[in-house]
């Protein structure tokens, strides 16, 4: 390449490779400093484009962003020929850094908005190169052709799902009706360079063609969407800075949101095509795809109307959710004031329906991450295959009760597989009753551990709450474990402390069960000292009692440092319950204890679950024990758990509305107080930073007796990244609140 620079064009400088599609791009450095594009076309390149394009680029000239520009040859010509029939041009280079590097700020929208405006106002009068060219995959108006040309190398039903949707909606569109002209046609993170927020410089010519002139701005918007929290705020901003150039009708009002989608369907359609070495395919494939799965399963219609009023500056409202809840049970309770629309969900991230993307900290269902890939397609495997009742053997099952003992301690060997966690815990009272053949049931404070009548009765946070009846006869409350708030079970003496209160309670008492989290949740996401729980552990047992740890909330990796709760404190329960995080979504729950408790149990009476473990839930059971070993999530859980409450820690040195910040893993609370040596609750502060960070696209909650700690409960695959973002907005809510 340095030989054709110096040869042909007079310049001498170092090569250094540059990305390309078709052609091959070489950067040439001359000794002083400057820097130029080498282009070299196949022996199949259009000479009459390149002629066309080098006119574009002389009328760009007066663009206020900088461009490349055509360099002759020695002898005045803008392209030329090699001796293997392949063609060279040389433009000037064009120094910055792209919208890409810069990490694609959403600040930029409206001044990507500009660039668009001012590149078709710019080559309004150019009339070259009107001749439809199918050959132009990237042509929207030939853009039904391309998708049909590569959709064979779209991978998955629901890729060719989302393709088809887009596709059918831009058949529907009436496109002979939209004015025309030439565009850039290229306007992508790339392309674009960036001071600040604002666009200095636009690259890459190649793809200039004659078509719809609204594809300018339909190009502009889809990339600009990629990788934001907001799309639609997005294109609003870019329609904004287009509409300072450029008058939009209302025939290209109404078809921009369809582009949009077509531009983003027809990159993910060749991105398909090309190998995983292709740097077109890697950098933009996964975030268009994120894209189009939020807006996919959406309102379109409504949507369309939002972006059509976008494009003609007219005053809107946004698309409003068309759910409501009239046929759902009054007393299910909803989060935040404005409850959110969802529509899907991927990794760390809930979509609303309007496809804006939340960073969900609180779902601890999705253990391993919303829609995570192998989870989905074993669960649509394994329904495909058999889903029936527990009456048959089934070798998903026993390999599914296997490997789950095989992480518990040796002496917990048996294995009940239910549907919830509710059901998880119904059953472990009843085995600890059939065990001890005593009826009373202790309990901690402020503790929660299902919905049946049963476990509202074992629920001080319930029981003791709004509607309740109060405590029944049969159960004993042990106190809390909250050794912030009970420094008298935090520090040496934690054990005898403890130990003597408990101790009080259960007094003449014939106990079946003590029924306790290892880091009891809705107490407050409370971190006890290992004294405290073990006296709980000894005082229920010289009481009678078996022991049932309630890992619901928190088993299967989340705390990190071990993958259940209850070994970080050396302790050992008789039973353990598994709810939440087993199935990732799917109803899948499991109850494991010893031999000596299922032979007390197994008396006559059968027990028989209809669901319960049945092929699919098992099937999905071992694709998530496949996921959290595969991608190493307990590791990562300790790793970036370590790191948030670093980093919250240091957050309370200059909010002094952070009382304590505890946790284990990506198991962690924020406990906020009006007055840190009163230690007093404000759960109205707590309420405003998490309607605040929502406003702000992460996704928390409060608990705790009083609702006023803010819980943290993410999925596993919660990055270092995620973590930073959490700290980010709490400060700004905490500062704002």
């Amino acid at each position: 390449m340095q030989s054709i620079a110096a040869d042909y064009f007079g310049i001498e400088g170092m090569a250094t490779p540059l990305p390309g599609y078709v052609d091959t791009n070489t950067r040439i450095t001359t000794d002083d400093g400057t820097s130029y594009v080498l282009r070299v076309s196949p022996s199949t390149a259009d000479l009459d484009y390149m002629d066309f394009m080098a006119s574009v680029l002389a009328a760009a000239e007066s663009t206020s962003f900088a461009i490349p520009s055509v360099v002759q040859s020695t002898d005045g010509q803008t392209h030329v020929g090699l001796n293997d029939g392949s063609v060279a041009r040389l433009f000037t280079w064009v120094e910055g850094t792209t919208y890409e590097e810069s990490g694609m700020p959403a600040a930029a929208a409206r001044s990507i908005g500009r660039t668009a405006g001012e590149m078709v106002s710019t080559l309004a009068a150019l009339r070259a190169g009107e001749d439809p060219d199918p050959r132009q995959k990237w042509d929207l108006r030939f853009a039904a052709e391309t998708v049909d040309r590569y959709a064979q190398h779209l991978a998955t039903d629901m890729e060719r799902h989302i393709v088809q949707t887009v596709m059918a909606r831009y058949s529907a569109l009436d496109r002979a009706a939209l004015p025309r002209q030439v565009v850039h046609n290229d306007i992508n993170p790339g392309n674009l360079l960036l001071e600040g927020d604002a666009v200095v410089g636009l690259l890459d010519f190649g793809d200039t063609t004659y078509t719809y002139r609204i594809a300018e701005l339909a190009i502009a918007c889809a990339y600009a969407t990629l990788d934001q929290d907001d799309p639609l705020a997005v294109i609003g901003e870019v329609c904004a800075g287009y509409r300072e150039w450029v008058e939009i009708d209302k025939t290209e009002a109404r078809a921009l949101f369809d582009l949009i989608l077509t531009r983003l369907a027809t990159s993910v359609t060749i991105a398909a095509s090309r190998s995983d070495a292709n740097r077109h395919r890697y950098v933009t494939r996964e975030p268009t795809w994120d894209v189009l799965r939020r807006f996919v399963p959406t309102d379109l219609d409504a949507l369309a109307q939002e972006v059509a009023s976008f494009a003609v500056g007219r005053e809107h409202v946004a698309a409003r959710s068309t759910v409501t809840r009239p046929m759902v049970s009054p007393s299910l309770g909803l989060s935040y004031d404005s409850p959110l629309t969802i529509t899907s969900g991927a990794g760390v991230f809930l979509h609303d329906h309007r496809a804006k993307r939340f960073l969900d900290c609180v779902n601890n269902v999705c253990h391993v991450g919303h829609a995570h890939p192998h989870v989905v397609k074993t669960a649509s495997r394994a329904m495909a295959t058999l889903n029936t009742n527990t009456r048959y053997l089934h070798p998903e099952l026993p390999r599914y009760a296997e490997r789950l003992l095989a992480t518990l301690p040796n002496h917990l060997d048996t294995v009940f597989l239910v549907n919830s966690g509710s059901e998880a815990n119904e059953l472990a009272v009843r085995l600890a009753r059939a065990a001890t053949g005593n009826n009373v049931i202790a309990c901690v404070d402020h503790g929660y551990h299902g919905n049946t009548s049963t476990l509202i009765d074992l629920s001080p946070y319930k029981f003791n709450g709004r509607g309740s009846r109060g405590q029944k006869s049969w159960v004993r409350v042990l106190p809390a474990l909250d050794p912030y708030r009970n420094e008298a079970f935090g520090g040496e003496d934690a054990y005898d402390e403890y130990r003597r209160a408990a101790d009080c309670v259960l007094a003449g008492t014939e106990l079946a069960a003590l029924v306790v989290e290892a880091l009891p949740g809705c107490g407050g996401q409370i971190v006890p000292t290992t004294g405290a729980l073990s006296a709980a552990y000894d005082a229920s047992r010289d009481a009678g009692a078996v022991v049932i740890a309630d890992e619901i909330q928190t088993g299967l990796g989340r705390v990190g440092d071990r993958f259940w709760a209850f070994e970080l404190f050396d302790i050992s329960p008789d039973i353990v319950t598994i709810g939440k995080p087993a199935g990732n979504g799917h109803p899948l729950a499991a109850v494991a204890t010893t031999r000596n408790v299922a032979d007390a149990f197994n008396n006559g009476m059968e027990y028989f679950n209809t669901f319960g473990g049945n092929p699919v839930s098992a099937a999905v059971g071992n694709a998530v024990l496949d996921v959290i070993e595969s991608e190493e999530l307990q590791r990562n859980a300790a790793t970036v758990g370590q790191i948030l409450k670093k980093h919250l820690t240091a957050l309370a040195m200059n909010h002094h509305a952070i009382g304590d910040v505890r946790g284990a893993g990506l198991f962690i609370g924020v406990d906020l107080v009006s007055d840190r040596t009163a230690k007093t609750p404000d759960a109205t502060l707590a309420h405003a930073v998490v309607e605040d960070a929502k406003e702000h696209g992460v996704l928390l909650t409060t608990d705790g007796p009083s609702h006023n700690v803010i819980k943290i409960k993410p999925p596993l695959v919660f990055s270092e990244r995620d973590a930073e973002r959490v700290v980010t907005v709490l400060a700004a809510a905490l500062s704002r609140s």
